[in-house]
C-alpha cells in the first residue's frame, strides 16, 4: 500500500493499514532540510518524534531515530506494535511525501507479455572509479532518470544519494528523494511480484527492483550471491523478465520469470517507482494494484 500527499503541510499524517514495517520517502527541491517521523500505533500509543534524515548541499545522513517500541533502521521504519499512521514532520516545504507498507494479496493481473521499453543502459562499474563496486542502486536510478528525460550519470547520482551515516548509495528513500529533486514524482513502494511490475510496464513506466539470491539460485546472475541488488525491469513475457542489470557486462539481459519473481518476492518486493509529476495519480493507483485503463 502506497500513500502519497502532494504539496503537504510541514506536519502531515498519512494513514495506512496496520503494519509493523514501512518506508517513508519524500520529494523536495530544498537544498537543505530534515525530517522526523511520529508513529501512531494500534494500541493508541504515539511515538516520540523519531529523527529520520538530514540533508544539505554537502551531504545526506540517515539518523536512525528510535524509542522503546519503534525504530528507524537507516531507511526502514520498524515497530514491535503495529501502527496505523505516520506523521511526517519537515523543516522545509516538500513537493510530496509518501508512506509505503507491505500488504498481502495478489496484484491486478497484468498481461503475460508487455512491450519492451527503451531504457538506456548504464553499468555500475566505471573506469574512473575502479574501487566502487556497489553502485547498482545509483546506476539503476540513473537509467530511470534518463528514460524520463533527465540528464544523469552514475557517478553524479552516487554522490547525490550517498548516505554519510550508512556509508553507501543504497538508501532507498535517498534515491527517491534524488529523483524527486530532479522534477519527477518518485517513491519507494512494496510491489507484489512480477505481475505487479508488469502493470507499470503496461503503463509505459519501467521500475527498479531489489532482489537477493544465494549461489546457484539465479541462473546467469552477474554475481555468485547478493544480499540486495537493483536492476531495472523493462519488459516481460510468459517465460522471461527483460532487465537492465548494471552488474552484467552488456547490462541488457533476461532472467527466467518464475525464478526472478520468487527472489523478488522473498526479498520484500521493494521497488523505485518514478513518473512525471502529472502522472502521480497513475503511479499511486498502479502501486496499489488498481487497473490502469489508459496509457
Amino acid at each position: 500500500m502506497l500513500r502519497v500527499v502532494e504539496r503537504p503541510e510541514r506536519h502531515v499524517t498519512l494513514h495506512v493499514p496496520p503494519s509493523r514495517r514501512a518506508i517513508v520517502s519524500w520529494n523536495a527541491v530544498a537544498e537543505a532540510g530534515a525530517l522526523a517521523l511520529i508513529v501512531h500505533r494500534a494500541d493508541r500509543t504515539v511515538s516520540e518524534p523519531l529523527l529520520y534524515v538530514r540533508w544539505s548541499a554537502d551531504e545526506r545522513r540517515s539518523l536512525d531515530g528510535a524509542d522503546a517500541l519503534t525504530k528507524i533502521a537507516v531507511d526502514v521504519l520498524e515497530s514491535t506494535v503495529p501502527f496505523t499512521a505516520v506523521t511526517v514532520t519537515s523543516t522545509v516545504d516538500c513537493d510530496a511525501v509518501a508512506v509505503a507498507v507491505p500488504t498481502g494479496g495478489a496484484a491486478v493481473r497484468a498481461r503475460e507479455s508487455t512491450p519492451s521499453l527503451d531504457v538506456p543502459k548504464l553499468s555500475q562499474y566505471l573506469a574512473a572509479h575502479p574501487d566502487e563496486r556497489g553502485w547498482c542502486s545509483a546506476a539503476a536510478l540513473a537509467m530511470l532518470l534518463r528514460f524520463h528525460g533527465v540528464r544523469a550519470d552514475v557517478a553524479s547520482v552516487a554522490r547525490g544519494v550517498y548516505d554519510a551515516a550508512y556509508r553507501g548509495t543504497g538508501n532507498w528513500a535517498f534515491n527517491a528523494a534524488y529523483a524527486g529533486a530532479h522534477g519527477l514524482r518518485a517513491a519507494v513502494a512494496f510491489l507484489r511480484g512480477t505481475d505487479h511490475v508488469a502493470a507499470f510496464l503496461d503503463a509505459g513506466l519501467p521500475v527498479a527492483v531489489s532482489l537477493a539470491w544465494e549461489e546457484r539460485e539465479l541462473p546467469n546472475a552477474p554475481l555468485p550471491r547478493s544480499d540486495g541488488h537493483l536492476v531495472v525491469v523493462r519488459g516481460v513475457d510468459r517465460e522471461r523478465v527483460f532487465v537492465n542489470d548494471p552488474a552484467q557486462p552488456d547490462v541488457a539481459t533476461r532472467y527466467e520469470r518464475a525464478t526472478f519473481d520468487a527472489l523478488f518476492r522473498r526479498h520484500g518486493g521493494i521497488a523505485y517507482v518514478l513518473a512525471p509529476r502529472e502522472r502521480t495519480g497513475d503511479l499511486v493507483a498502479l502501486a496499489n494494484g488498481a487497473e490502469l485503463l489508459r496509457r
